[in-house]
């Protein structure tokens, strides 16, 4: 009899210890699934940070070759204009114009009074794209190219199924982007970027 019992109290230990070990490798598993939970967000978040680096960059660039070029039109404008002067003058004094000079500046104004835009720089996102086709473009170096306005390329733009952004408005999106993400409210990639385009 005594037997029974000590076997029945070895039993009732094993089952204490089979129940403890189950708990623990249960909690084993969800701190596993939590920790690669965790991962997985904080390498969406790492694809977040590469493509804002990048588009920091393309920004910085379009904006450094907006510079040159607005430095060159200026530049060029100034040069054109001193040209439309000494002509100008020279072609008021064949005509025998009262003051030649006037004639001359009245060229040199014109030349001065055109206009260009420069430096306008948006992020473009595709409607229903992916991260990777984000990209930054300069709207004043496209209306230049055609001849038309800034306003006018973007109805364009948006037109052909695109969302354009200010640099800045793009990086606080992002931002509540990583925000959420940490928080776990998007489960994959589609529904983040899903949550970008509704943010807009």
């Amino acid at each position: 009899m005594e037997s029974i019992n000590t076997l029945r109290e070895f039993i009732i230990k094993m089952l204490k210890e089979i129940t403890q070990l189950n708990d623990a490798f249960t909690e084993l598993d969800s701190l596993i699934d939590k920790e690669a939970e965790c991962i997985h967000r904080q390498e969406r978040i790492a694809k977040i940070n590469v493509l804002k680096s990048r588009l920091v960059y393309e920004v910085q660039r379009i904006q450094d070759e907006e510079y040159e070029s607005e430095r060159s039109f200026n530049t060029g404008k100034l040069r054109s204009g001193i040209a439309h002067f000494v002509l100008g003058s020279i072609a008021g004094a064949m005509t025998k114009q009262e003051n030649p000079f006037s004639f001359g500046y009245n060229s040199f104004s014109t030349e001065l009074d055109k206009k260009a835009c420069f430096g306008n720089v948006m992020i473009f996102v595709k409607k229903n794209g992916n991260l990777e086709d984000v990209e930054a473009v300069s709207i004043s170096s496209f209306a230049r190219e055609h001849k038309t306005t800034e306003s006018n390329v973007i109805l364009v733009i948006k037109d052909n199924g695109y969302i354009l952004l200010t640099p800045e408005e793009f990086w606080e999106l992002l931002l509540q982007l990583k925000e959420e993400i940490m928080e776990g409210r998007y489960k994959s990639e589609i529904e983040q970027v899903k949550a970008l385009l509704d943010y807009v």
